[in-house]
């Protein structure tokens, strides 16, 4: 089990959906880690320099992701998720686990996704929104996509 900061877990459960799974999964509050990635003040982090929840993504990734979202979240049927531009749930941390917990149902945004939130705990899908951060970052520093967060 990861620790999650005590200001992660109140933004979950000020989310109703999320403030379910959140409670349900059992997270452990701490202080924050010194190394983690947050779009914004307001957003929750995540411990992107913890070799361990970056693993456990990887995994979860490859088992319930790749199927849909490629190896590595590069994209396939679903778009790329280490590229830096979520469609259709914005880039904040907050706004990407709430689409894998409950998942996209508007046609119009151009495809569906079921909601992992009842298969998965908050734990998994933490870990898998930290892989997902961690490959965005490994693939900007090796300069294999461009920064889109880079004010020019």
């Amino acid at each position: 089990m990861f620790r999650v900061s005590s200001a992660t877990l109140g933004r979950l459960a000020a989310t109703p959906v999320l403030g379910v799974v959140a409670l349900a999964g059992g997270l452990v509050l701490s202080q924050p880690a010194a190394a983690q990635h947050k779009m914004n003040e307001n957003d929750m982090e995540l411990p992107v320099s913890d070799p361990k929840v970056v693993e456990l993504g990887r995994e979860k990734y490859a088992q319930r992701c790749s199927f849909c979202h490629g190896g590595a979240g590069k994209g396939g049927k679903g778009p790329c998720l280490t590229c830096g531009r979520f469609p259709y749930s914005g880039n904040t941390n907050t706004n990407i686990y709430t689409t894998i917990a409950v998942g996209v149902t508007n046609r119009s945004q151009g495809g569906t996704m079921g909601a992992f939130g009842t298969t998965m705990s908050a734990e998994e899908i933490l870990a898998v929104l930290t892989f997902m951060r961690f490959e965005e970052k490994r693939r900007m520093d090796e300069g294999e996509i461009p920064n889109p967060y880079k004010q020019e």
